[in-house]
């Protein structure tokens, strides 16, 4: 589905604590090296006294702020999150209440892990088309290191941060969006996080799947927007690891210098990632008004999903 939505505002946080690979290489018997070679991390950031609802909350303040609006000037709050600090109430409710806002605003969560971001917003898009609303707050906000079991060799994998995006109308703005999902996923499959317990990764199956199902995903975008990897400025994707992303690359054909990394200084923020990275490349002018870009995530259960966007204020 196709929608004339425009990026008022943007902004993202990241805690300050940084955590390198060489801090916890010893605890799982691995090195620097291997990490940043098989997955491109450096290093990360962890959330020590905040909560998910506290990095989104500041990632919302800073993209109400470049779009010069107040929370009471938004209409809708989504939250996509795979690491609530509670089940109920639900972060978005908690992020409202945090900003500070005079009046009520409708608010829910939703959980597609690391596709979480690329679902909310592709839920925005006929919210947005039809006026139903005009200023809808969409934020990803992931604290990962509270659900990781450090001694594990999967803590290499995941940091904390949050992203937000403020989307309205416009004549002059284009998403195409597609998702997907399949629950053959589930179980003891790929990722999976039970009640009061660390999460469990078996590396592999993400691995397969991730590189089987973006480049599908990318090029039917690409094909049913009668676009080509020319009419691309960048690809935007989570950030599964490095190695993960130039097999993506290579099968659509799209060089690595289109593609946006920040995991080497943030690691997977999992449903948070691309809005990071957006927010990264905006900011640094490597995305500018007018430029089409490609935004693609896959997540445990499974979840996956690629939106075209040409980027208007």
């Amino acid at each position: 589905m196709s929608y004339n939505i425009a990026i008022k505002g943007i902004g993202s946080y990241l805690p300050a604590k940084v955590v390198t690979n060489t801090e916890i290489a010893e605890r799982v018997q691995t090195t620097d090296e291997w990490i940043h070679s098989k997955l491109g991390i450096k290093e990360r950031r962890v959330a020590i006294d905040q909560l998910p609802s506290d990095l989104g909350c500041e990632a919302a303040k800073k993209a109400l702020a470049d779009a010069s609006l107040t929370i009471n000037d938004i209409d809708l709050i989504i939250v996509a999150t795979s690491s609530p600090e509670q089940l109920s109430p639900p972060t978005s409710c908690i992020i409202h209440n945090k900003l500070g806002a005079s009046r009520s605003i409708p608010a829910f969560d939703i959980n597609a892990v690391c596709t979480g971001f690329v679902y909310a917003l592709s839920l925005a898009g006929p919210l947005i088309q039809t006026k139903a609303y005009n200023n809808i707050l969409i934020i990803a906000t992931e604290a990962y290191s509270k659900i990781t079991d450090w001694s594990d060799q999967h803590a290499v994998f995941f940091g904390d941060g949050a992203g937000a995006l403020i989307v309205g109308y416009s004549d002059d703005g284009f998403m195409h969006c597609e998702l997907e999902g399949d629950g053959s996923g589930t179980g003891m499959t790929g990722f999976r996080l039970p009640h009061s317990t660390p999460f469990i990764m078996r590396g592999r199956e993400v691995w397969d799947q991730a590189i089987s199902v973006l480049p599908t995903s990318i090029k039917s975008v690409l094909r049913n927007t009668k676009m080509t990897v020319d009419d691309i400025k960048m690809l935007v994707p989570h950030q599964p690891s490095i190695n993960i992303l130039k097999i993506v690359a290579k099968e659509v054909d799209i060089p690595m210098e289109k593609v946006k990394t920040v995991m080497h200084k943030y690691a997977n923020i999992a449903g948070a990632s691309i809005p990071i990275a957006l927010d990264d490349a905006i900011k640094s002018h490597e995305i500018v008004e007018g430029d089409k870009i490609l935004l693609t995530a896959v997540g445990s259960g499974w979840t996956w999903g690629t939106i075209l966007l040409k980027y208007v204020r």
